[in-house]
């Protein structure tokens, strides 16, 4: 099957499930709320996201940010505070991952990166994908969100994640990776891609590879990497880069390990302010 046809059967099959939200207040103050929200994706799974709203006036439509954890699954892609910048941010966390941990996700023995590699049908990563597209529809079923003005934002295996889904959802306007895990896997020089070094494993992963999908992703999009870092080396980075049809961007830091930048975080609220309007 070919990787086009593959993931529209995998859309189609995914919004097939009805939505079925759960949204339950976690914490209310005078600058804005979160909110525990669960919604049912691809397979009937449900899935847990945190969603952070501002305090703004009644019937204010703003525009949302959908991010998602690193490899170890709990930690935040955004801030929810930075909800106060005039976004809301929604925190999806794909199944077996983070708040999603107790989701199903195939063999919770076996690291994320090779669950079900042995057809593109049952890998891990197809769900997560659709965990966050039906993040985006439940976005989109919302009053408050301005549908036209969404983005997706992440780090490390966030990144990785929000290239690829993004690649497959023309809803999102802007695009931010920061270190992007997952891509160029063929060419990956790092310890762990060995472990998808038999060609069964890397023909399945082809179908989830960002550097084979971002040729459709459209969106502005803002990427960075680090010359030294060892997980994620720069030239798979670049490899994707490269392969962007659309507007885009890319930092490098010659300097940089596999961590956090102060300068590419200024820069991901520039480009995200400019190609969401946010900017005057």
């Amino acid at each position: 099957m070919k990787v086009e046809s593959f993931w529209e059967q995998t859309i189609a099959e995914a919004r097939g499930e009805t939505l079925d939200t759960m949204c339950e207040a976690v914490e209310d103050d005078e600058i804005y709320s979160v909110f525990r929200v669960s919604y049912r994706s691809l397979g009937g799974v449900r899935v847990t996201a945190l969603l952070s709203v501002p305090t703004v006036q009644a019937g204010t439509r703003l525009p949302a940010i959908i991010t998602a954890p690193g490899y170890g699954g709990w930690q935040q892609g955004v801030s929810l505070a930075e909800c106060q910048r005039g976004y809301i941010v929604l925190q999806v966390f794909p199944r077996g991952q983070g708040e999603s941990l107790d989701a199903p996700s195939g063999d919770k023995d076996i690291e994320y990166l090779l669950r079900g590699i042995d057809s593109p049908k049952d890998y891990y990563y197809r769900g997560a994908f659709m965990d966050l597209l039906r993040g985006v529809d439940y976005l989109c079923s919302r009053d408050d969100i301005d549908t036209s003005r969404l983005c997706m934002m992440g780090t490390s295996q966030g990144g990785g994640l929000v290239l690829s889904s993004a690649a497959l959802e023309p809803r999102i306007r802007a695009v931010v990776a920061h270190v992007p895990f997952l891509c160029d896997m063929a060419n990956n020089t790092a310890e762990y891609a060995k472990k998808l070094s038999k060609p069964e494993a890397l023909h399945t992963f082809s179908f989830f590879d960002p550097v084979s999908l971002v040729s459709n992703l459209n969106a502005p999009t803002l990427i960075s990497s680090g010359g030294c870092d060892a997980a994620c080396p720069p030239e798979t980075i670049r490899a994707v880069f490269d392969r962007l049809p659309g507007k885009k961007a890319y930092y490098h830091d010659p300097d940089l390990i596999h961590t956090a930048s102060r300068d590419f975080y200024q820069m991901s609220w520039e480009w995200i302010d400019r190609h969401l309007g946010q900017i005057r």
